[in-house]
């Protein structure tokens, strides 16, 4: 076992089956047991049978789970569906690709060149769909949660969003909070602030049960 091409037991086996797996350049059976064939005719050392490559894509799928999912309609067409879901979170996993993913709907200044630009993911995506947190100073704040911000107003997180060509979110949707002695007053009207000025968490404001009316249980 090669542990440089695991889950592949080795070198060859891997170049071969990415080869065969090219989504551009698809192989038939027929094509692939001819390649193998010669390659063993022209001297290839190690050159995997089809049987072996069968046996080794199974392993991989076992490993990490294969997203595509075969359906048969009605009709006799087959169709195949992949999983979002799967394929997202493979994205999260990946070192290479997840500083690649934006998190956050982003502020394109009036232009809109991807997706995430759209004016629907600023302003009309469902808050269950959004990032439910942002990360400030080392500090976690999770939307739909109590924060103070730095001119001493209590909030309510609603939603964040992202500068143009900036990673981490710079401003976000906010409702004001008037705390009172049976709890707390919502202002209707959202806000939009920046990140920059939050300035404890619901944690940190737990602590002060007498400012958010908290009690001891």
């Amino acid at each position: 076992m090669d542990d440089s091409t695991y889950p592949w037991p080795s070198k060859v086996t891997f170049i071969t089956d990415l080869l065969f797996g090219l989504t551009r350049l698809r192989f038939s059976e027929a094509q692939k047991k001819a390649v193998l064939s010669w390659a063993c005719e022209m001297g290839a050392q190690n050159v995997p049978t089809l049987y072996a490559l069968c046996k080794a894509q199974d392993h991989v799928h076992s490993c990490i789970r294969n997203p595509t999912c075969k359906v048969t309609a009605s009709s006799g067409n087959i169709f195949y569906i992949n999983s979002i879901g799967s394929a997202i979170a493979k994205d999260y996993s990946n070192p290479l690709t997840h500083f690649c993913v934006h998190d956050y709907p982003e502020d394109g200044r009036g232009n809109m060149s991807q997706v995430h630009h759209g004016s629907k993911m600023l302003h009309e995506l469902p808050e269950e769909l959004l990032i439910p947190s942002v990360r400030i100073n080392n500090n976690i704040y999770f939307w739909n949660e109590l924060l103070q911000l730095t001119t001493g107003f209590l909030s309510l997180h609603v939603s964040f969003k992202a500068k143009s060509l900036v990673q981490s979110p710079s401003k976000s949707k906010l409702q004001h909070l008037t705390p009172f002695q049976a709890g707390f007053a919502v202002d209707p009207e959202c806000i939009i602030l920046e990140v920059s000025s939050f300035q404890r968490t619901y944690i940190d404001l737990q602590t002060d049960m007498h400012l958010c009316g908290f009690t001891c249980k």
